[in-house]
């Protein structure tokens, strides 16, 4: 089976700022998202969380005792959300690493995520077996991946393929869940 679906192209960096939006918030809420299944005192594992869209809701979703390990390949990424961070006074719930386009470099994390996001990122990565088989790694036994992809940039049989992929690494298919012009699925471990 191939490790990857189609040809990966990594969002531009000046596009986060289009991406973290307050209008975006009409069509995919952050906190209705992930509420039913981030508690506070959680670690969760975000993938590719540009500029922290999903990521400064998350921090304030785990609490002061929690924390949202943040992995993204643009440095520049990394720093605009950690300069967002800072000015909600969250930063310090926030602990980045900066991928690489082989690896997410998160071997100091072994069973460490309660649960773990991938939002419009998966279709970006060239080797998508590999990013699944170090997700699962980070990952407690049984916790939830919420895997979304969009709607347009990637098709329904790409979709079933990056599943499979998932299944193949050790994920489980939890349930379907509705997200707005996505393609969304919960994983478990």
């Amino acid at each position: 089976m191939a490790s990857h679906v189609n040809k990966p192209l990594v969002c531009p960096w000046w596009v986060g700022y289009f991406l973290i939006s307050p209008l975006r918030r009409f069509i995919q809420d952050p906190e209705s998202i992930l509420a039913p299944y981030v508690k506070e005192g959680m670690t969760v594992l975000e993938i590719g969380p540009g500029m922290g869209y999903f990521s400064l809701p998350l921090a304030r979703l785990v609490g002061e005792k929690g924390k949202v390990l943040c992995v993204d390949i643009q440095k520049r990424m990394i720093e605009r959300l950690m300069k967002r961070a800072a000015k909600a006074g969250i930063a310090d719930r926030i602990t980045t690493v900066l991928a690489s386009e082989d690896s997410l470099h998160l071997d100091a994390y072994p069973g460490a995520a309660d649960f773990a996001l991938a939002f419009a990122v998966v279709h970006e990565v060239p080797d998508q077996s590999r990013l699944f088989e170090e997700t699962y790694r980070v990952m407690k036994p049984a916790s939830l991946l919420c895997l979304s992809e969009p709607k347009g940039h990637v098709e329904e049989e790409d979709f079933k393929k990056t599943i499979e992929l998932a299944n193949a690494n050790g994920f489980k298919v939890e349930s379907p869940i509705n997200i707005k012009r996505s393609l969304s699925m919960i994983l478990k471990k």
